[in-house]
């Protein structure tokens, strides 16, 4: 089930980043911009997904799951600058999806550190 709603999230941001916008003004390149911060939430969720769907299989996150959602947002952008889909390449759009991709695994890792501390192996021991 969460691989599935996984590619389906992904399938949907593809979809709904490239469609076609009439007369989308071209965005100012600054970083706390609304559609900034809008990818930088997208490519988070996204980044969480896939590092889920990781350690469900394998018990650890795997860095290749984001080089994937960074392929996946730089594809994205570059598709937005070729096609006639009146929308625009933006440098600033991929540093957003950066840094969003950066905060879902240092959420991940995190957690997963938390959860590793409140093992057996940290627990305190009695001694007698």
């Amino acid at each position: 089930m969460t691989k599935k709603l996984t590619l389906l999230y992904v399938f949907f941001v593809i979809i709904v980043s490239l469609v076609p916008i009439p007369k989308l003004p071209f965005s100012s390149a600054h970083m706390f911009d609304t559609d900034k911060l809008l990818h930088f939430f997208i490519y988070l969720i996204m980044t969480l997904m896939f590092l889920r769907v990781g350690f469900l299989e394998s018990k650890k996150i795997k860095r290749f799951y984001m080089l994937l959602v960074f392929l996946i947002g730089f594809i994205i952008e570059i598709f937005q600058g070729i096609l006639p889909t009146e929308r625009y390449f933006e440098f600033a759009d991929i540093i957003a999806n950066s840094f969003g991709i950066i905060s879902g695994y240092l959420i991940c890792y995190f957690i997963l550190l938390k959860i590793n501390t409140n093992s057996f192996f940290f627990k305190k021991k009695k001694l007698f």
